[in-house]
This record gives structure tokens, C-alpha cells and sequence, in this order.
């Protein structure tokens, strides 16, 4: 069993670990702990460095494998035991993380104001995205949502991460603004709290507080079919 590292601390740049195990098929490894982030709810996955010896190898794909997180590696595999130093690439981990903070803003604000679900979203370094169950298109309504957003995300309120059992959890609805379910084996549930705004589920990595986002911009919306409205935006 991998201990995730980076669920109780996203700032976490660097750490030591012990290779568990190897797949020399998939050129990939398992390790102890990891800081690495393996990819879920539209957050990709880290990306990086592991050193052992004297060698530094490239971590260019971290993901959930057959109840596993394996860490694909180009170049020379480490042996069963090895110690290593694992390096995050925390310029793309950082811009991926003001993005995935955005998004729960975003969320909390189409929820609370509008009664609108988030269906999907996606982030990567450059941008980011939402699908909403909008049953009509209204441009007007989206810009006012990302005005709110902005105003909330000026506060800078703090971010705690907590967790409740599923059962808690799901006394409270408001923690599930997604219109997707958690997977049902999950029985833990990991709680990342805007103080005062908006708290969901999430298992992602995510800034201390919201004045770390910048600033939310407005892209553009498209449609994606009977009743789902797709919304692009950056943050400055």
C-alpha cells in the first residue's frame, strides 16, 4: 500500500521513498509513499524526477494500476528495495493546482447561485474547463457567475482538507456538486473545505488560499448536446 503523500500536503516538492515493487513490462514502479499525483477529476498527473545511485530517471506518467500507483519511468529501472528521491515538477503542479481550486470556486458558485451541476471539467497548465447541466444556454449567466467567483476568490479564504466516513458524508448533499458518484469502495472520503464558501469530496491537490488562484478569466462557451454547456477559462 503506497502512502499518498501528497493528500495531506500538495506543497511537498520532494520526498524519500522505497521501491516496492517493479513492472519491467510497463517500464514502471511502485513505491512506499509518493508525493507524485496520480491523475483523477480532471487534475493530470505529476510529472518529474526519481534518483537512486547516481542516476536520475524521468517520471513520465503516474496512475491508479490494478489497485496500484505505478510511476512510469523513462530510462533505467531501480531494483526491488532501492531507496530513491522523487522531485516534482512543481511549476506544472502549481499552475495545475491554482486551476483545481478554481474549479471548486466555480463549482460552489454554479451551485449556490444557479443550481447548476458540474457533468465534467479538465485542466491542464494552460487552461481549464467545465461542462454544466444548463438546459439553456445563457452567456450573460456565466459571465456573472465568473464575476462572483472573483469576488469570493478576493476574500482569500483559507483551504482546509479534512475527511469523514462515506456514511457522514453523504448526509450532507452539499458536499457533492458533481453530477458523477464517487466510486462506491471508497469508504473514507477526503474533504477539501474553502472556509466559509463551499466544501467537497475531492482526492486532488489544491492551493492553502484562494488568493493563490490570480484572477478567473472567461474564455468561452460552447454546446455539447441537450443540456450540457461547456465553459473555458484561464487564471491570471
Amino acid at each position: 500500500m503506497t502512502e499518498l503523500l501528497y493528500q495531506t500536503d500538495s506543497y511537498l516538492k520532494e520526498f524519500d521513498a522505497r521501491v516496492l515493487e517493479i513492472n519491467s513490462e510497463l517500464n514502471a514502479l511502485v513505491l512506499d509513499r509518493t508525493a507524485f499525483y496520480p491523475g483523477g477529476g480532471g487534475q493530470p498527473n505529476d510529472t518529474g524526477t526519481i534518483q537512486f545511485a547516481d542516476k536520475f530517471v524521468s517520471v513520465i506518467k503516474v496512475k491508479a494500476h490494478a489497485g496500484k500507483i505505478l510511476h512510469w519511468i523513462e530510462g533505467d529501472l531501480p531494483a526491488p528495495d532501492t531507496l530513491i528521491k522523487g522531485k516534482i515538477d512543481w511549476d506544472r503542479r502549481y499552475k495545475l493546482m491554482r486551476y483545481h481550486t478554481a474549479t471548486h470556486v466555480l463549482c460552489g458558485i454554479f451551485s449556490r447561485e444557479y443550481e447548476l451541476l458540474v457533468t465534467g471539467n479538465q485542466l491542464t497548465t494552460e487552461k481549464g474547463r467545465v461542462d454544466l447541466n444548463m438546459e439553456k444556454m445563457d452567456v450573460d449567466v456565466l459571465k456573472q457567475a465568473f464575476v462572483k467567483a472573483n469576488e469570493i476568490i478576493q476574500k482569500d479564504l483559507p483551504i482546509e482538507i479534512y475527511y469523514k466516513s462515506r456514511e457522514e458524508a453523504e448526509k450532507d448533499p452539499s458536499l457533492f456538486k458533481l453530477a458523477i458518484d464517487f466510486p462506491h469502495d471508497i469508504k473514507t472520503l477526503r474533504i477539501v473545505d474553502i472556509k466559509g464558501f463551499d466544501a467537497q469530496a475531492d482526492g486532488g491537490c489544491h492551493v492553502n488560499s484562494l488568493k493563490e488562484i490570480g484572477k478567473l478569466v472567461f474564455k468561452e462557451a460552447v454546446n455539447k448536446g441537450k443540456h450540457n454547456r461547456r465553459v473555458y477559462f484561464t487564471v491570471e
